[in-house]
Protein backbone atom coordinates (compact mmCIF):
# COMPACT_ATOMS: atom_id res chain seq x y z
CA UNK A 1 0.00 0.00 0.00
CA UNK A 2 1.45 3.51 -0.67
CA UNK A 3 1.47 6.32 1.73
CA UNK A 4 0.47 8.56 -0.67
CA UNK A 5 -2.73 10.20 0.71
CA UNK A 6 -4.36 13.45 0.79
CA UNK A 7 -7.50 15.24 2.07
CA UNK A 8 -8.76 15.49 -1.43
CA UNK A 9 -8.66 11.54 -2.15
CA UNK A 10 -10.38 11.01 1.65
CA UNK A 11 -13.15 13.54 0.37
CA UNK A 12 -13.66 11.80 -2.54
CA UNK A 13 -13.83 7.93 -0.95
CA UNK A 14 -16.74 9.41 1.84
CA UNK A 15 -18.66 11.10 -1.31
CA UNK A 16 -18.79 7.83 -3.20
CA UNK A 17 -19.20 5.70 -0.64
CA UNK A 18 -22.40 8.26 0.82
CA UNK A 19 -24.31 8.51 -2.70
CA UNK A 20 -23.32 5.16 -4.77
CA UNK A 21 -22.88 7.13 -7.44
CA UNK A 22 -19.36 9.02 -9.50
CA UNK A 23 -21.88 11.18 -10.74
CA UNK A 24 -23.71 12.03 -7.93
CA UNK A 25 -20.01 12.83 -6.04
CA UNK A 26 -18.75 14.88 -8.43
CA UNK A 27 -21.84 17.02 -7.88
CA UNK A 28 -21.32 16.85 -4.40
CA UNK A 29 -17.81 18.36 -4.60
CA UNK A 30 -18.51 20.27 -7.56
CA UNK A 31 -15.77 18.67 -9.52
CA UNK A 32 -15.44 16.86 -12.67
CA UNK A 33 -16.46 13.03 -13.13
CA UNK A 34 -13.21 12.53 -14.09
CA UNK A 35 -11.54 14.14 -11.25
CA UNK A 36 -13.44 11.60 -9.05
CA UNK A 37 -12.93 8.85 -11.37
CA UNK A 38 -8.51 9.68 -11.02
CA UNK A 39 -9.19 10.03 -7.06
CA UNK A 40 -10.69 6.73 -7.05
CA UNK A 41 -8.29 5.29 -9.31
CA UNK A 42 -5.41 6.49 -6.83
CA UNK A 43 -7.31 5.12 -3.66
CA UNK A 44 -7.29 1.69 -5.63
CA UNK A 45 -3.59 1.88 -6.03
CA UNK A 46 -2.62 3.05 -2.40
CA UNK A 47 -5.52 0.31 -0.86
CA UNK A 48 -4.75 -3.00 -3.46
CA UNK A 49 -8.17 -3.07 -3.40
CA UNK A 50 -11.13 -2.09 -5.91
CA UNK A 51 -13.54 -0.25 -3.02
CA UNK A 52 -15.96 0.30 -4.86
CA UNK A 53 -17.99 -1.97 -7.40
CA UNK A 54 -20.85 -1.56 -10.30
CA UNK A 55 -24.30 -2.37 -8.69
CA UNK A 56 -27.28 -1.40 -10.59
CA UNK A 57 -27.10 2.50 -11.56
CA UNK A 58 -24.43 3.07 -8.94
CA UNK A 59 -21.53 1.14 -7.11
CA UNK A 60 -21.44 -0.83 -4.04
CA UNK A 61 -18.70 -0.95 -1.41
CA UNK A 62 -16.18 -3.55 -0.69
CA UNK A 63 -16.03 -5.10 2.51
CA UNK A 64 -12.55 -2.98 2.86
CA UNK A 65 -14.03 -0.04 1.84
CA UNK A 66 -17.10 -0.45 4.98
CA UNK A 67 -14.38 -0.91 6.84
CA UNK A 68 -12.39 2.54 5.70
CA UNK A 69 -15.41 4.69 5.88
CA UNK A 70 -16.18 5.27 9.76
CA UNK A 71 -12.55 5.52 10.07
CA UNK A 72 -12.47 8.24 7.12
CA UNK A 73 -15.86 9.90 7.96
CA UNK A 74 -14.76 10.63 11.57
CA UNK A 75 -11.48 11.53 10.12
CA UNK A 76 -12.97 13.97 7.63
CA UNK A 77 -15.73 15.58 10.35
CA UNK A 78 -12.41 16.24 12.93
CA UNK A 79 -11.05 18.25 9.82
CA UNK A 80 -13.66 20.22 8.62
CA UNK A 81 -14.74 21.06 12.28
CA UNK A 82 -11.17 22.66 13.18
CA UNK A 83 -11.32 24.44 9.67
CA UNK A 84 -14.90 25.88 10.50
CA UNK A 85 -14.12 26.78 14.24
CA UNK A 86 -11.15 29.17 12.16
CA UNK A 87 -13.31 30.06 9.43
CA UNK A 88 -15.25 33.41 9.38
CA UNK A 89 -18.85 32.92 8.58
CA UNK A 90 -20.98 36.22 7.17
CA UNK A 91 -24.96 35.23 6.76
CA UNK A 92 -25.17 38.00 4.39
CA UNK A 93 -22.47 36.43 2.01
CA UNK A 94 -22.63 32.65 2.53
CA UNK A 95 -24.10 30.37 -0.29
CA UNK A 96 -23.76 27.69 2.42
CA UNK A 97 -26.20 24.81 1.72
CA UNK A 98 -28.09 23.59 5.00
CA UNK A 99 -29.60 20.15 5.41
CA UNK A 100 -32.71 19.50 7.49
CA UNK A 101 -34.69 16.58 8.24
CA UNK A 102 -38.56 16.95 9.40
CA UNK A 103 -41.74 15.59 8.42
CA UNK A 104 -44.34 16.65 6.32
CA UNK A 105 -46.14 19.29 8.15
CA UNK A 106 -43.29 20.23 9.39
CA UNK A 107 -42.45 21.26 5.95
CA UNK A 108 -46.06 23.34 5.69
CA UNK A 109 -45.50 24.94 9.46
CA UNK A 110 -41.89 25.88 9.76
CA UNK A 111 -40.29 25.82 6.20
CA UNK A 112 -41.98 28.99 5.57
CA UNK A 113 -40.99 30.89 8.32
CA UNK A 114 -37.24 30.12 7.83
CA UNK A 115 -37.44 31.14 4.30
CA UNK A 116 -38.68 34.50 5.27
CA UNK A 117 -35.88 35.19 7.67
CA UNK A 118 -33.07 33.90 5.50
CA UNK A 119 -34.52 36.12 3.01
CA UNK A 120 -33.90 38.89 5.20
CA UNK A 121 -30.80 37.87 6.62
CA UNK A 122 -29.07 35.72 4.83
CA UNK A 123 -30.14 35.97 1.45
CA UNK A 124 -27.87 33.23 -0.56
CA UNK A 125 -27.89 30.09 1.60
CA UNK A 126 -29.98 27.30 0.55
CA UNK A 127 -31.65 25.06 2.56
CA UNK A 128 -32.24 21.50 1.46
CA UNK A 129 -35.14 19.25 3.40
CA UNK A 130 -35.72 15.63 3.60
CA UNK A 131 -37.96 13.41 5.58
CA UNK A 132 -36.81 11.94 8.82
CA UNK A 133 -36.38 8.27 8.68
CA UNK A 134 -34.67 5.32 10.33
CA UNK A 135 -30.96 6.55 9.36
CA UNK A 136 -31.67 10.49 10.83
CA UNK A 137 -28.99 9.94 13.90
CA UNK A 138 -26.93 8.00 11.65
CA UNK A 139 -26.95 11.18 8.92
CA UNK A 140 -26.80 13.64 11.80
CA UNK A 141 -23.76 11.83 12.93
CA UNK A 142 -21.86 11.38 9.71
CA UNK A 143 -22.64 14.97 8.96
CA UNK A 144 -25.31 14.39 6.02
CA UNK A 145 -27.75 16.44 7.94
CA UNK A 146 -27.30 19.52 9.32
CA UNK A 147 -30.53 19.12 12.21
CA UNK A 148 -33.27 17.41 12.84
CA UNK A 149 -36.50 19.53 13.57
CA UNK A 150 -39.41 17.95 15.11
CA UNK A 151 -41.48 15.75 17.77
CA UNK A 152 -38.55 12.88 17.42
CA UNK A 153 -37.89 11.20 20.88
CA UNK A 154 -35.78 8.58 19.36
CA UNK A 155 -32.74 11.08 18.78
CA UNK A 156 -32.63 12.61 22.15
CA UNK A 157 -30.15 9.99 23.21
CA UNK A 158 -28.50 10.41 20.05
CA UNK A 159 -28.04 14.02 19.84
CA UNK A 160 -28.01 17.64 21.39
CA UNK A 161 -31.17 19.45 21.17
CA UNK A 162 -32.68 22.81 21.74
CA UNK A 163 -36.51 23.28 22.96
CA UNK A 164 -38.45 25.07 20.39
CA UNK A 165 -42.29 25.10 21.83
CA UNK A 166 -44.32 22.66 23.70
CA UNK A 167 -47.43 21.50 21.94
CA UNK A 168 -50.92 19.89 22.75
CA UNK A 169 -53.39 17.79 20.73
CA UNK A 170 -56.74 19.01 19.07
CA UNK A 171 -59.76 17.32 17.30
CA UNK A 172 -59.80 18.50 13.58
CA UNK A 173 -62.74 18.10 11.60
CA UNK A 174 -65.65 19.74 8.82
CA UNK A 175 -66.70 22.85 10.48
CA UNK A 176 -70.00 21.53 9.59
CA UNK A 177 -69.84 18.57 10.81
CA UNK A 178 -73.04 15.92 11.08
CA UNK A 179 -72.75 14.59 14.78
CA UNK A 180 -70.27 17.18 16.38
CA UNK A 181 -71.28 20.51 16.81
CA UNK A 182 -69.77 23.52 19.48
CA UNK A 183 -67.94 21.03 21.58
CA UNK A 184 -66.99 17.55 21.66
CA UNK A 185 -68.03 14.88 24.38
CA UNK A 186 -66.58 11.63 25.14
CA UNK A 187 -69.47 10.00 23.61
CA UNK A 188 -69.14 11.71 20.59
CA UNK A 189 -65.37 10.75 20.20
CA UNK A 190 -66.14 7.27 20.49
CA UNK A 191 -68.23 6.74 17.84
CA UNK A 192 -66.55 9.04 15.31
CA UNK A 193 -65.23 7.79 12.35
CA UNK A 194 -61.49 8.62 12.76
CA UNK A 195 -58.46 8.86 10.39
CA UNK A 196 -55.14 8.55 11.43
CA UNK A 197 -51.72 9.40 10.29
CA UNK A 198 -49.28 6.60 10.23
CA UNK A 199 -45.94 8.57 11.15
CA UNK A 200 -43.72 5.80 12.98
CA UNK A 201 -40.80 7.80 12.99
CA UNK A 202 -42.35 10.52 14.45
CA UNK A 203 -43.33 10.67 18.01
CA UNK A 204 -47.29 10.97 17.50
CA UNK A 205 -47.39 7.16 18.57
CA UNK A 206 -47.83 8.67 22.04
CA UNK A 207 -50.97 9.29 21.14
CA UNK A 208 -52.51 5.21 21.02
CA UNK A 209 -50.12 4.36 23.80
CA UNK A 210 -52.01 6.93 25.92
CA UNK A 211 -55.83 6.08 24.38
CA UNK A 212 -54.60 2.52 25.36
CA UNK A 213 -53.70 3.04 28.71
CA UNK A 214 -57.16 4.75 29.04
CA UNK A 215 -58.87 1.71 27.44
CA UNK A 216 -59.98 3.97 24.61
CA UNK A 217 -60.67 2.04 21.25
CA UNK A 218 -61.57 4.63 18.07
CA UNK A 219 -63.25 3.77 14.90
CA UNK A 220 -60.54 4.18 12.65
CA UNK A 221 -62.03 3.96 9.26
CA UNK A 222 -58.87 5.20 7.46
CA UNK A 223 -55.45 5.15 7.88
CA UNK A 224 -52.79 7.29 5.61
CA UNK A 225 -48.95 8.42 5.40
CA UNK A 226 -49.35 11.99 5.63
CA UNK A 227 -50.92 14.83 7.40
CA UNK A 228 -50.97 17.17 4.26
CA UNK A 229 -54.34 15.17 2.87
CA UNK A 230 -56.01 16.13 5.66
CA UNK A 231 -58.03 18.71 4.44
CA UNK A 232 -59.16 17.39 1.46
CA UNK A 233 -60.59 14.36 3.48
CA UNK A 234 -62.21 16.06 6.59
CA UNK A 235 -63.76 18.73 4.44
CA UNK A 236 -66.99 17.05 3.43
CA UNK A 237 -67.27 14.50 5.52
CA UNK A 238 -68.13 12.99 8.92
CA UNK A 239 -64.19 12.29 9.45
CA UNK A 240 -62.13 13.14 12.27
CA UNK A 241 -58.20 13.31 13.15
CA UNK A 242 -56.13 14.17 15.88
CA UNK A 243 -53.05 16.12 15.31
CA UNK A 244 -50.96 19.31 17.04
CA UNK A 245 -52.83 22.22 17.55
CA UNK A 246 -50.73 24.67 15.44
CA UNK A 247 -50.87 22.38 12.42
CA UNK A 248 -54.78 22.15 12.83
CA UNK A 249 -54.69 25.97 13.48
CA UNK A 250 -52.64 26.15 9.91
CA UNK A 251 -56.03 24.22 8.33
CA UNK A 252 -58.57 25.98 9.92
CA UNK A 253 -57.18 29.33 8.48
CA UNK A 254 -58.29 27.61 5.44
CA UNK A 255 -61.32 27.42 5.35
CA UNK A 256 -64.05 24.29 5.81
CA UNK A 257 -62.69 23.19 9.11
CA UNK A 258 -62.75 23.24 12.54
CA UNK A 259 -60.73 22.42 15.89
CA UNK A 260 -61.54 21.93 19.14
CA UNK A 261 -60.33 20.62 22.55
CA UNK A 262 -60.42 16.44 23.13
CA UNK A 263 -62.87 14.90 25.80
CA UNK A 264 -59.66 12.71 26.98
CA UNK A 265 -56.09 14.16 28.52
CA UNK A 266 -53.27 13.18 25.88
CA UNK A 267 -49.65 14.43 27.13
CA UNK A 268 -48.39 17.38 25.75
CA UNK A 269 -45.23 16.59 23.79
CA UNK A 270 -42.02 18.75 22.89
CA UNK A 271 -41.20 20.12 19.31
CA UNK A 272 -37.14 20.08 19.30
CA UNK A 273 -33.90 21.22 16.66
CA UNK A 274 -31.84 18.53 16.86
CA UNK A 275 -28.15 18.63 15.82
CA UNK A 276 -24.82 16.32 16.90
CA UNK A 277 -22.11 17.87 19.07
CA UNK A 278 -19.71 17.12 16.02
CA UNK A 279 -21.12 20.61 14.77
CA UNK A 280 -20.35 22.26 18.70
CA UNK A 281 -17.67 24.24 16.99
CA UNK A 282 -19.07 24.89 13.74
CA UNK A 283 -19.48 28.99 13.28
CA UNK A 284 -22.28 28.45 10.66
CA UNK A 285 -24.05 25.72 12.25
CA UNK A 286 -24.20 27.35 15.62
CA UNK A 287 -25.71 30.60 13.48
CA UNK A 288 -28.36 28.67 11.91
CA UNK A 289 -29.53 26.80 14.53
CA UNK A 290 -29.76 30.67 16.73
CA UNK A 291 -31.69 31.36 14.24
CA UNK A 292 -34.25 28.31 13.86
CA UNK A 293 -34.85 28.88 17.52
CA UNK A 294 -35.66 32.55 17.03
CA UNK A 295 -37.71 31.92 14.45
CA UNK A 296 -39.84 28.61 15.15
CA UNK A 297 -39.47 29.59 19.05
CA UNK A 298 -42.44 31.80 19.02
CA UNK A 299 -45.17 30.06 17.47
Amino acid sequence: MSNDMDLNLVRVFVAIYETQSVTAAAERLDVTQPTISYGLSKLRKSYGDRLFLRSGSGVAPTSLAEQLYTVFRDALAAVDNTLEARAVFSPATSRRRFRLAMSDIGVLIFVPLLLRRFQEVAPHIEIEVISISETTGEDLAAGRLDVAIGNIPQLSSQTRSSLLFKEHYVGLMSATHPGIGGEMTLSQFLTARHVMVSSPRSGHALVEERLAQLGIHRNIVARVPHFTVLPELLSQSDLLVILPSRVANVYVGQGALKAMPLPVELPEFHVQVHWHRRQDTSVAHKWFIEETVRVLGTL
